[in-house]
Protein backbone atom coordinates (compact mmCIF):
# COMPACT_ATOMS: atom_id res chain seq x y z
CA UNK A 1 0.00 0.00 0.00
CA UNK A 2 1.13 3.71 -1.04
CA UNK A 3 0.74 5.30 2.79
CA UNK A 4 1.15 9.48 3.30
CA UNK A 5 2.15 10.47 6.60
CA UNK A 6 2.50 14.30 7.82
CA UNK A 7 4.58 14.77 10.86
CA UNK A 8 6.89 12.75 10.25
CA UNK A 9 10.27 14.43 11.32
CA UNK A 10 10.21 12.95 14.63
CA UNK A 11 7.65 11.31 17.25
CA UNK A 12 4.65 9.03 16.37
CA UNK A 13 4.47 9.96 12.61
CA UNK A 14 8.23 9.00 12.35
CA UNK A 15 7.40 6.17 14.97
CA UNK A 16 5.05 5.30 12.35
CA UNK A 17 7.41 5.39 9.34
CA UNK A 18 9.14 2.80 11.16
CA UNK A 19 6.41 0.49 11.59
CA UNK A 20 5.07 0.74 7.92
CA UNK A 21 8.51 0.38 6.29
CA UNK A 22 6.94 -2.68 4.46
CA UNK A 23 4.60 -0.06 2.67
CA UNK A 24 5.29 2.56 0.05
CA UNK A 25 5.75 5.45 2.64
CA UNK A 26 5.99 9.04 1.17
CA UNK A 27 6.89 10.62 4.59
CA UNK A 28 6.44 14.26 5.01
CA UNK A 29 8.63 16.08 7.13
CA UNK A 30 8.05 19.80 7.56
CA UNK A 31 11.29 20.45 5.04
CA UNK A 32 9.46 18.44 2.48
CA UNK A 33 6.02 20.07 2.86
CA UNK A 34 5.94 22.99 5.56
CA UNK A 35 2.13 22.31 6.27
CA UNK A 36 1.90 26.21 7.46
CA UNK A 37 2.44 27.71 4.42
CA UNK A 38 -1.15 26.56 2.53
CA UNK A 39 0.07 28.04 -0.84
CA UNK A 40 2.35 25.43 -0.92
CA UNK A 41 0.16 22.79 0.26
CA UNK A 42 -2.28 23.66 -2.49
CA UNK A 43 0.33 22.76 -5.02
CA UNK A 44 1.04 19.49 -3.18
CA UNK A 45 -0.13 16.31 -5.26
CA UNK A 46 1.90 13.17 -4.23
CA UNK A 47 -0.22 10.86 -6.43
CA UNK A 48 -2.28 8.36 -6.06
CA UNK A 49 -2.09 6.94 -2.23
CA UNK A 50 -3.80 4.41 -0.37
CA UNK A 51 -3.70 5.95 2.83
CA UNK A 52 -3.71 9.25 4.49
CA UNK A 53 -2.32 10.00 7.97
CA UNK A 54 -2.53 12.98 8.90
CA UNK A 55 -0.14 12.90 12.29
CA UNK A 56 0.86 16.43 12.14
CA UNK A 57 0.77 19.13 14.85
CA UNK A 58 1.79 21.62 16.48
CA UNK A 59 1.07 24.56 19.38
CA UNK A 60 3.64 26.72 18.62
CA UNK A 61 3.68 29.72 21.14
CA UNK A 62 0.86 27.91 22.94
CA UNK A 63 -0.50 27.27 26.67
CA UNK A 64 -1.16 31.21 26.67
CA UNK A 65 -4.57 33.05 26.75
CA UNK A 66 -5.73 33.74 23.44
CA UNK A 67 -5.39 37.66 23.20
CA UNK A 68 -1.59 37.01 24.17
CA UNK A 69 -1.16 34.36 21.48
CA UNK A 70 1.22 35.64 19.07
CA UNK A 71 -1.33 35.94 15.59
CA UNK A 72 1.09 34.56 13.35
CA UNK A 73 1.49 31.34 15.33
CA UNK A 74 -2.44 30.97 16.06
CA UNK A 75 -2.31 31.07 12.24
CA UNK A 76 0.15 28.07 11.83
CA UNK A 77 -1.27 26.13 13.95
CA UNK A 78 -5.00 26.39 12.27
CA UNK A 79 -2.88 25.98 9.01
CA UNK A 80 -1.04 22.91 10.22
CA UNK A 81 -3.36 20.99 12.37
CA UNK A 82 -6.91 21.99 10.52
CA UNK A 83 -6.43 23.57 7.16
CA UNK A 84 -3.91 21.46 5.91
CA UNK A 85 -5.40 18.09 6.56
CA UNK A 86 -8.20 19.27 5.02
CA UNK A 87 -6.31 20.02 1.73
CA UNK A 88 -4.98 16.99 1.88
CA UNK A 89 -7.83 14.81 2.31
CA UNK A 90 -9.70 16.66 -0.56
CA UNK A 91 -6.33 15.71 -2.90
CA UNK A 92 -5.94 12.65 -1.94
CA UNK A 93 -9.39 11.90 -2.26
CA UNK A 94 -9.63 13.09 -5.78
CA UNK A 95 -6.81 11.25 -6.85
CA UNK A 96 -7.99 8.20 -5.14
CA UNK A 97 -11.61 8.05 -4.02
CA UNK A 98 -11.04 4.68 -2.08
CA UNK A 99 -7.98 6.63 -0.43
CA UNK A 100 -8.68 5.43 3.63
CA UNK A 101 -8.41 9.27 6.08
CA UNK A 102 -7.15 8.70 9.50
CA UNK A 103 -7.17 11.87 11.42
CA UNK A 104 -5.54 12.26 14.90
CA UNK A 105 -7.32 14.13 17.03
CA UNK A 106 -6.97 14.64 20.81
CA UNK A 107 -8.46 13.97 23.92
CA UNK A 108 -8.54 18.14 24.47
CA UNK A 109 -11.98 17.47 22.52
CA UNK A 110 -13.56 15.59 25.31
CA UNK A 111 -13.07 18.90 28.03
CA UNK A 112 -11.83 22.48 27.21
CA UNK A 113 -8.84 23.73 29.23
CA UNK A 114 -8.23 27.26 29.43
CA UNK A 115 -4.92 28.96 27.69
CA UNK A 116 -5.32 26.24 24.60
CA UNK A 117 -8.05 27.90 22.27
CA UNK A 118 -5.95 27.78 19.26
CA UNK A 119 -5.02 23.89 19.45
CA UNK A 120 -7.78 22.82 20.76
CA UNK A 121 -10.11 24.81 18.19
CA UNK A 122 -8.17 23.48 15.72
CA UNK A 123 -8.35 19.68 16.82
CA UNK A 124 -12.37 20.35 17.60
CA UNK A 125 -12.59 21.28 13.75
CA UNK A 126 -10.89 18.70 12.29
CA UNK A 127 -13.09 15.73 14.28
CA UNK A 128 -16.20 17.40 12.96
CA UNK A 129 -14.46 18.12 9.40
CA UNK A 130 -14.47 14.10 9.84
CA UNK A 131 -18.08 13.81 10.81
CA UNK A 132 -18.87 15.94 7.94
CA UNK A 133 -16.83 14.28 5.16
CA UNK A 134 -19.04 10.71 6.59
CA UNK A 135 -21.73 12.09 5.51
CA UNK A 136 -21.09 13.65 2.66
CA UNK A 137 -19.41 10.47 1.57
CA UNK A 138 -20.99 7.45 3.28
CA UNK A 139 -18.76 5.22 1.68
CA UNK A 140 -15.17 6.60 2.74
CA UNK A 141 -12.79 5.17 5.11
CA UNK A 142 -12.60 7.24 7.68
CA UNK A 143 -10.36 6.72 10.77
CA UNK A 144 -10.49 9.27 14.00
CA UNK A 145 -8.05 8.95 16.68
CA UNK A 146 -7.95 10.55 19.34
CA UNK A 147 -4.71 11.22 20.93
CA UNK A 148 -3.94 11.95 24.56
CA UNK A 149 -0.70 12.75 26.23
CA UNK A 150 1.95 11.21 24.24
CA UNK A 151 6.01 12.19 25.02
CA UNK A 152 7.44 13.75 21.84
CA UNK A 153 8.75 17.18 20.97
CA UNK A 154 5.98 18.60 20.79
CA UNK A 155 5.99 20.17 23.92
CA UNK A 156 9.44 21.30 23.21
CA UNK A 157 8.52 22.83 20.05
CA UNK A 158 5.60 24.67 21.45
CA UNK A 159 8.42 27.24 23.43
CA UNK A 160 10.74 26.88 21.03
CA UNK A 161 10.61 31.14 20.79
CA UNK A 162 10.03 31.24 24.35
CA UNK A 163 12.05 28.84 25.80
CA UNK A 164 11.54 30.61 29.79
CA UNK A 165 7.70 29.65 29.64
CA UNK A 166 8.34 25.84 29.67
CA UNK A 167 6.37 23.50 31.45
CA UNK A 168 7.50 19.96 31.78
CA UNK A 169 3.93 18.25 30.52
CA UNK A 170 5.39 14.76 31.13
CA UNK A 171 5.39 14.42 34.95
CA UNK A 172 1.63 14.19 34.28
CA UNK A 173 0.75 10.36 33.22
CA UNK A 174 1.29 9.76 29.24
CA UNK A 175 1.97 6.90 26.87
CA UNK A 176 5.58 6.78 24.99
CA UNK A 177 5.78 6.77 21.00
CA UNK A 178 5.80 3.02 21.01
CA UNK A 179 2.89 2.42 22.94
CA UNK A 180 1.10 4.78 20.85
CA UNK A 181 2.18 3.13 17.83
CA UNK A 182 1.24 -0.10 18.96
CA UNK A 183 -2.27 0.72 19.33
CA UNK A 184 -2.45 3.00 15.79
CA UNK A 185 -0.89 0.85 13.36
CA UNK A 186 -3.26 -2.44 13.42
CA UNK A 187 -6.14 0.09 13.77
CA UNK A 188 -5.45 1.62 10.71
CA UNK A 189 -6.02 -1.33 8.81
CA UNK A 190 -8.98 -2.41 10.32
CA UNK A 191 -11.97 -0.98 8.25
CA UNK A 192 -14.54 -1.66 11.33
CA UNK A 193 -12.95 0.66 13.28
CA UNK A 194 -13.91 4.35 12.81
CA UNK A 195 -12.92 5.64 15.92
CA UNK A 196 -10.69 5.26 19.00
CA UNK A 197 -9.24 7.22 22.01
CA UNK A 198 -5.97 6.25 22.67
CA UNK A 199 -4.71 7.61 25.99
CA UNK A 200 -2.48 7.16 29.28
Amino acid sequence: MRILITGTSSGLGQELVSRLHDHDVVALTRQLLDLSDIASVINYNPGFCDILINCAGTDIGGKIDFVNHQTQHVVDILNTNLIAPVLLSKQMLSNNSKCKIVNITSTNNNRYYANNLSYSLSKKALAEFGAMLKVEYPDVDYLEIKLGLVKTEFNRNRYQHEPDRFTDIYQLSHLTVCQAADIIVPTVFNSSIKFIEVAP
